[in-house]
């Protein structure tokens, strides 16, 4: 039979030791950008969260003032989790900054307040401190005693709330960056970050847990969540951040007018535009010229700059008209050219579809069955055996 508190230990272990080493591994690689060095800092946080924990299980008597010290570090820290990883995901979809100047007092101050609670905690008397853990009831201690247990109460629930704030936060950042990537390149596999979405529904559902295990304890004294449950889902919060996030290129890659230019939103980047109707056909020409006569869309690695070059047009210009004149996107229009490539040579059926779909400038077969798809309704294999041929004119 399974000793659960070895286990708990077991995994609170390894979910503490990796989340060391990912910290450790960050501090090698923070020379490559600072998003490593914001990874680690979410490593520091997550294991810094998990030491009073560590302390207990390691020391069988520990003494009371190092006990509470480190219970009030792991506490402290633990408001910095959430904020530390809408920065780090900021900063890996290649924003400029991780937030406005006049946005940082937002999300400091729970960690402030927090820093407050806890260093308010560890001016009582040790009696006190060990009673608002261990002791009598809540109506049994003093004054200072009663304000400080009520501040830890409200604070922790407060954690859980912050989390499930910031969840959709960074499913919000995710989704404008998926925008800004199919207005700058035709392949955007290499820039897709689908991990992080899975990561942070994880980290709402265990944020979700955590926080109905809270108000269930308050009120019913029960204890929904456990702590081998909950050792368990902190390991598999560190795992996935140390697999990916420490193989994870970060940032949007190109000229620092075009980068300034992507975290634009895509709607008022135009607003002052000096492009006028009869520039916009020139360019709106030179587009069609590149992809019906140059077959530009058959490199892989197109992108909005590259485009830009060949035809001696600004970014700003070219995606300007792409979004207005064209009505698509760079990716929507790149991708219409290259469909409408593959159709004949799917219907003469000489070459395997993922042959096909190197051909015509994609990198994976999955994106070109998606992208077939959608502008055909159908995948390529249908489309083979359908007895007419769909067509729609890309651009």
């Amino acid at each position: 039979m399974v000793d659960i508190n070895l286990l708990f230990v077991v995994l609170q272990s390894a979910g503490f030791s990796a989340a060391c080493i990912a910290f450790a591994l960050c501090l090698v690689q923070w020379r490559y950008g600072p998003a490593y060095v914001m990874l680690g800092l979410m490593f520091l946080a997550l294991a810094t969260s998990e030491l009073s924990v560590m302390f207990e299980i390691t020391i069988a008597d520990p003494p009371k003032t190092a006990r509470d010290v480190l219970r009030m570090t792991s506490y402290f820290s633990t408001f910095f989790i959430a904020p530390l990883f809408l920065f780090y995901v900021r900063l890996l979809t290649g924003s400029e900054s991780i937030c406005a100047r006049r946005g940082l007092w937002f999300h400091m101050a729970l960690p402030a307040l927090s820093f407050i609670v806890a260093a308010g905690f560890l001016t009582l008397p040790p009696d006190i401190r060990t009673a608002i853990f261990e002791g009598p009831a809540f109506a049994t201690l003093p004054n200072a005693g009663k304000a400080s247990a009520l501040a830890l109460v409200v604070m922790e629930g407060l954690i859980y709330c912050q989390w499930l704030l910031y969840v959709p936060w960074v499913l919000r950042v995710q989704v404008k960056h998926r925008a800004r990537l199919r207005d700058l390149f035709a392949s955007t596999e290499v820039f897709e970050t689908r991990w992080v979405i899975g990561t942070a529904l994880f980290l709402g559902v265990y944020a979700a847990l955590c926080f109905a295990d809270f108000m269930a304890g308050l009120v019913y004294d029960i204890d929904i969540l456990g702590h081998l449950q909950d050792a368990f889902m902190v390991l598999v919060i560190v795992s996935i951040f140390m697999l990916w996030g420490l193989r994870q290129s970060p940032g949007l890659h190109g000229p620092r007018e075009a980068v300034h230019q992507a975290i634009t939103a895509p709607h008022s980047k135009y607003e002052r535009s000096a492009l006028a109707d009869t520039h916009a056909d020139r360019i709106e020409r030179k587009l069609r010229v590149a992809m019906q006569q140059e077959h530009l869309y058959r490199d892989p690695n197109l992108s909005l700059w590259t485009l830009s070059q060949h035809i001696g047009a600004t970014t700003n210009y070219v995606s300007q008209t792409l979004n207005e004149r064209v009505g698509q996107s760079f990716f929507d229009y790149v991708n219409g050219w290259r469909i409408e490539e593959a159709k004949p040579l799917i219907r003469r059926g000489e070459q395997t579809v993922l042959a096909i779909a190197y051909e015509v400038g994609f990198n994976s077969r999955s994106s070109f069955y998606a992208a077939f798809k959608k502008q055909t309704g159908v995948t390529p294999t249908a489309y083979k055996s359908a007895p007419g041929a769909l067509e729609v004119a890309p651009g």
